[in-house]
C-alpha cells in the first residue's frame, strides 16, 4: 500500500505542476487517479463489508471529485490545489495509522450499496461545484480590481457559470436519488444517530433547489449562483463529516 501512495502522490504533483494545456497532463492525471482508486479498493473494502470511517470517506470522496474534475476538464488551480490537499490528507493520515485499528464496517447489501454509491457520488459532484464557484468568485474579483480585457473576461465567465450550472443540477439531481434511498432503505435513523445528517441534507437540498429554479426562472448568475452553491455545499459537508467527527472522534 505504502508503494501505491508514493505513486499516486507523484503523479498528482506531476499533474499539479504541468501546464493545463499540456498534452501528457491528462495522462498523468488519470495515472494518479487510476492508482488512488487501487488506494481506494483497499482501504475501504474487505470481507466484512464497507469500512467508512472519515479518512475513509474523504478518500473516496476525493477519488470521484477528480474524475468529476477530469471529466468536465476543469483547469482552474483554485479547484485543483483544495482537492489534491484533501487526497494528500487522507493518504498521510492512513499510512500513519495503518488503516485504522477500529473499523466503520457496514455490510455489503445492494440497496447500501446503492445508498452509499450515490451519496457520495453527490457529495464529489457538489464538491467540486463548490469549489468551483469558489474560483469563478476570484476570477469575477480579479477581473473588477484589474486591467483584464473586459470581453474576454465576460465570455469566460459566462462559460463558466454554465458549466457551474451544469454541475450543480447534475448533483442535485443525484443528491434527490440518494436522500430517496436512505428513506426506502436505511433504517434505525434515531439508533444510527443520523438524524443531523439528514437534517442539513435536506437544507442543502432545498438550496440546491431553489438556486437551480432561480436558474431557470430568473436567470440567477454571478454572486448570488456563487454564494449559494458554497452555502448548500457547506451544510451537505456539516451535515456528513460533521456527524462523523462527533461520532468517531468525540463520542
Amino acid at each position: 500500500m505504502t508503494a501505491i501512495i508514493v505513486i499516486s502522490t507523484l503523479f498528482y504533483l506531476i499533474w499539479l505542476v504541468l501546464r493545463p494545456q499540456s498534452h501528457y497532463s491528462r495522462y498523468v492525471a488519470y495515472a494518479a487517479w487510476l492508482s488512488h482508486a487501487v488506494i481506494c479498493f483497499y482501504s475501504l473494502i474487505d470481507e466484512q463489508g464497507w469500512r467508512l470511517h472519515i479518512v475513509n470517506a474523504i478518500l473516496l470522496v476525493s477519488w470521484l471529485s477528480v474524475l468529476i474534475v477530469l471529466l468536465f476538464k476543469i483547469k482552474s488551480s483554485w479547484v485543483k490545489f483544495p482537492l489534491l490537499f484533501f487526497v494528500f490528507s487522507s493518504y498521510l493520515t492512513l499510512y500513519i495509522n495503518n488503516g485504522f485499528s477500529a473499523e466503520q464496517y457496514k455490510q455489503f447489501s445492494w440497496q447500501l450499496d446503492l445508498h452509499i454509491s450515490l451519496s457520495m457520488l453527490a457529495y464529489s459532484i457538489l464538491a467540486v461545484a463548490a469549489l468551483f464557484a469558489l474560483s469563478l468568485l476570484i476570477y469575477i474579483k480579479k477581473i473588477k480590481n484589474s486591467n483584464f480585457n473586459a470581453d474576454r473576461g465576460l465570455v469566460s465567465i459566462i462559460d463558466d457559470e454554465r458549466k457551474l450550472f451544469h454541475l450543480i443540477f447534475l448533483g442535485w439531481l443525484i443528491l434527490s436519488t440518494s436522500l430517496i434511498s436512505g428513506v426506502i432503505f436505511v433504517e434505525d435513523f434515531v439508533q444510527q444517530h443520523l438524524g443531523h445528517k439528514i437534517v442539513f441534507s435536506i437544507l442543502a437540498w432545498l438550496i440546491f433547489g431553489l438556486l437551480i429554479l432561480g436558474r431557470i426562472t430568473k436567470g440567477w448568475r454571478g454572486e448570488k449562483l456563487i454564494i449559494l452553491t458554497i452555502t448548500g455545499m457547506t451544510l451537505l459537508a456539516t451535515g456528513y463529516l460533521g456527524s462523523k467527527i462527533v461520532l468517531e472522534w468525540i463520542l
